[in-house]
């Protein structure tokens, strides 16, 4: 078997491995919130946590990598902003959080496959 045959069936693999990483790290993730659910953390105190900490991550390559190309900042595009990003991942991560106290793992990860839906039906309602 040559160095070529390896590096072939590598590039035809590698979307589905990192698929099969991907949702294992998300059962990983399930079982491991709903540990933490169960034994008394709060799900809104986790949402804080981890809103501040993809925040804190991502931030410096927002301002970094985008400095030139974001428009200027108007009260507009500021209130778009946070509407966004209330109704994005706090209001998400919230519902699945309680969700998650009060049901299986399994069945909150069905659940949380309805963001698609009502993201459409909202983009249908809200649509100019």
């Amino acid at each position: 078997m040559s160095k070529e045959w390896f590096k072939r069936v590598y590039v035809c693999t590698k979307p589905y491995l990192l698929m099969i990483f991907l949702q294992t790290s998300y059962a990983v993730n399930g079982l491991v919130i709903k540990s933490a659910l169960n034994k008394g953390l709060n799900h809104y105190t986790f949402s804080v946590y981890r809103n501040a900490f993809a925040a804190l991550f991502f931030a410096p390559f927002a301002f970094f990598l985008e400095r030139k190309i974001r428009p200027k900042m108007t009260i507009s595009i500021f209130l778009k902003i946070m509407l966004v990003g209330l109704l994005g991942p706090v209001i998400d991560l919230n519902l699945l959080y309680a969700g998650m106290k009060f049901t299986t793992t399994t069945f909150a990860a069905a659940m949380r496959n309805i963001v698609p839906v009502i993201t459409f039906v909202m983009a249908v309602i809200f649509r100019s």
